[in-house]
Formats: structure tokens, C-alpha cells, sequence
């Protein structure tokens, strides 16, 4: 049996042997007591989820990494000068302007608040709205966003462009930080046919170097035990081809920030797993040190919790529908523990501003540590969120 392998290019790995995986070609069995990918557990019909879940493993050895590690964070806010190099790298006309806690441009919005969250949608151009247009071939996509990606400080990145969606290709580029591969604190691109950029979302600002305490570093194999919690002993066995030492994107009293994580590369998934390398009490519970956290919406701000109405996935990024104010801003994050991911919508109002009372249908994403797969989506308040 083979698998499709993603290939981390300029990174050192670790490979292991997989449970699962003929190394000779020759459409061989799986070795005893392991589970194809690809294949159903007995007594399970084809297609349907394994109601004992799912458990990664791996056949070979996993390496230890180094005793200590430090958290990567930034702080401060994004500059005029910042998000107009951004908007020019997306071909935004015009420059940026100042809305409350935001950079705003056509289509373009950025956080002024480090680390710039941002996102674009192309509102004119031929394929702005996705008529008569096709998604271009990789090595066109990779061409196209080689500007933009140098301009953002990103031309020495990991970049994957494997992703269509509709009648676009995303470009996704994962930045180095100190020497070690990231996690979720991607660039995307989305680009059309001819090199027409028609959205993207990122962070402008990239931790470099590591702040405060170093703490102990778990095991590769202690991480993967930790993936596996909640998971039935008579799960579906799942390989995992890599694991690498990392960063990945978590949250710390309310600010993103890059953790010491395992990165677990698994080929029948085409995804990367990340599982937090440090005890995860050095990062609090992720909440915002006051309520409402930093905010977005600049001083004085009010808020309140908004429940998501539905979901959907696509990989790893988990999209929330909500309905909404125009004149709000509003942010999200998500818990994984278990069988369950909490996600937690933020609504932030200026005191005081003059606004129509309209209410739009809107969606914030959030990326999670793994695949959704079967888990349960869950509000702040506990309730079951629907699939869309």
C-alpha cells in the first residue's frame, strides 16, 4: 500500500516507520494489529467514522528534542507603514486608512493590534467574483505569490500549494522562527488564473525571538500520548510518517502566540498534527487576563459572547456562522480537550459610536491543532454547535 507523503523541504525530520506502509511496492498486508488508513475497522461499514475514535501511531522511534524551550510572542501595534506594504503586495489601490482599532483598504482589513491579523477579498478584477475563471496549476500559483511573499518577509518560508478552492488555489506559506518550523501561523493566497490575487488572510507580525521562562520539553512520545487522550483503546490506527520539533500557534491571556510543539506529519490526512511540547499550565487557560482581552475595537470597548449558529471545516481551519452587528468586531478561538472543541465568539462595541442597526450574516475562522474529525463542536456555554 502506498501513501502520499508531505514533504517539508530545508527541515530536518525524523522519519519513522509506519504501521501500515509496504516499503516494497508490492501491495503487501499491513503488518498484524495495525489498520489501513484507507480501510475500515471490522464490524464498521465503509465511510462511517469509528465510534471509539481514532489513535496515531507510529512503528519507529521519536525523538526526545531539546530539555527546554521558550514561548514566542509579540506585542506593540502595526504601524500605517506595515499594512500599506501589505496592501501593496496585494495590489490593494489606494493605501490604508484608520477605523476604530483597524487598518482598512479595499477589501483589506488589519488588527492594529500586534501581531495584525489580516484578511482580503479582492472587490474588483476579473476574478474577483469567481466568473470565468480556473484555478491555476501549482507552479503558477508559487510564481505569483513570490512577490508578495518576499514583500512580507516570507521568501525563505515553507510553502505548500496543494489547496483549491473553487476557482482559486491557495498559496500557503509557514514561516521558519529561531531555526524551527511553525504551525498555524500561516500566510494564505488565494490566486486565480493569470496571477490575479483575490484573497488572503495571515499575521503581519512574526515572533523571533523567545520571551521569559524556558520550561521542560515532553517527549515526542509523550506528546503523541497526549494527542491520543479520549480516544478508545479499539480506536482506528492511524500512521504517522514524522515528528519534528516546532512551534505551533496557541493562545496566551487573549494574544496569539508560537509554543514548543510537536509536529506530527500524518499521510493519509495530507495534515500536520501539532501537540504542545510544554506543560500547558505555563500557558494559563488562554482566556484574556480581563474580560473582553486586548481589544480590537480600540480603548473603552464593550463585550459580550456571540453563539456560533453553525460550522464548517476545511482541514484544519474551522469556520464559524454567527449573525452580527456591522459596526462590531468580532474574534474567536477554540479549546480542544477530548472529544470536544469549545469555541468562544467575541463581540467588541465602541462606547458611544453612532451605528445602523443592521445585522449581517458573518463567519470567523480558527484554526485547530488537528482535524476536527469527529469531535464535537461545543459553544462557551456548552451546547452542541450544527455542522452547516
Amino acid at each position: 500500500m502506498s501513501m502520499k507523503i508531505r514533504v517539508f523541504a530545508g527541515v530536518a525530520g525524523v522519519g519513522l516507520l509506519v504501521a501500515g506502509c509496504g516499503g516494497n511496492g508490492d501491495g503487501g498486508s499491513a503488518p498484524a494489529g495495525s489498520v489501513a488508513a484507507s480501510e475500515s475497522p471490522p464490524g464498521i461499514a465503509p465511510g462511517e467514522p469509528d465510534p471509539h475514535g481514532v489513535r496515531y501511531r507510529a512503528a519507529g522511534a521519536l525523538p526526545k528534542g531539546p530539555e527546554k524551550a521558550g514561548v514566542y510572542g509579540v506585542d506593540g501595534s502595526v504601524s500605517r507603514g506595515a499594512a500599506e506594504r501589505l496592501a501593496r503586495a496585494l495590489g490593494v489601490p489606494g493605501g490604508v486608512r484608520a477605523e476604530g482599532g483597524e487598518w482598512r483598504g479595499d477589501g483589506l482589513t488589519v488588527a492594529r493590534q500586534a501581531p495584525g491579523a489580516w484578511s482580503y477579498v479582492a472587490e474588483g478584477g476579473k476574478c474577483a467574483q469567481g466568473k470565468g475563471c480556473s484555478a491555476p496549476g501549482e507552479t503558477e500559483a508559487r510564481e505569483a505569490a513570490r512577490p508578495a511573499l518576499t514583500a512580507l518577509g516570507l521568501a525563505g518560508a515553507e510553502v505548500g500549494a496543494d489547496e483549491v478552492r473553487g476557482t482559486s488555489r491557495v498559496v500557503e506559506a509557514d514561516p521558519e522562527v529561531d531555526g524551527l518550523p511553525t504551525d498555524g501561523w500561516s500566510t494564505r493566497l488565494q490566486f486565480a488564473s493569470g496571477g490575479e490575487v483575490v484573497g488572503g488572510t495571515g499575521r503581519l507580525d512574526v515572533p523571533r525571538t523567545a520571551t521569559g521562562d524556558r520550561y521542560p520539553v515532553r517527549s515526542a512520545a509523550d506528546a503523541l500520548a497526549a494527542l491520543n487522550e479520549g480516544a478508545g483503546k479499539d480506536g482506528t490506527a492511524v500512521p504517522v510518517s514524522r515528528a519534528r520539533f516546532g512551534l505551533a500557534a496557541r493562545t496566551r491571556e487573549g494574544q496569539p502566540v508560537l509554543v514548543p510543539a510537536w509536529l506530527f506529519s500524518v499521510p493519509s490526512q495530507s495534515a500536520t498534527l501539532a501537540q504542545t511540547a510544554i506543560d500547558e499550565r505555563h500557558l494559563g487557560s488562554g482566556e484574556p487576563r480581563h474580560p473582553g482581552g486586548p481589544s480590537s475595537a480600540g480603548p473603552g470597548a464593550t463585550s459580550r459572547s456571540v453563539p456560533p449558529v453553525s460550522y464548517a471545516v476545511a482541514g484544519r481551519e474551522l469556520s464559524l456562522r454567527f449573525t452580527g452587528g456591522v459596526c462590531a468586531h468580532y474574534r474567536a478561538h477554540a479549546e480542544e480537550k477530548g472529544g470536544q472543541v469549545r469555541v468562544h465568539l467575541t463581540e467588541e462595541k465602541e462606547p458611544g459610536k453612532v451605528c445602523v442597526m443592521i445585522a449581517k450574516d458573518l463567519t470567523r475562522s480558527v484554526t485547530l491543532d488537528r482535524p476536527l474529525g469527529d469531535r464535537t463542536v461545543v459553544t462557551t456555554a456548552g451546547k452542541t454547535v450544527p455542522a452547516a
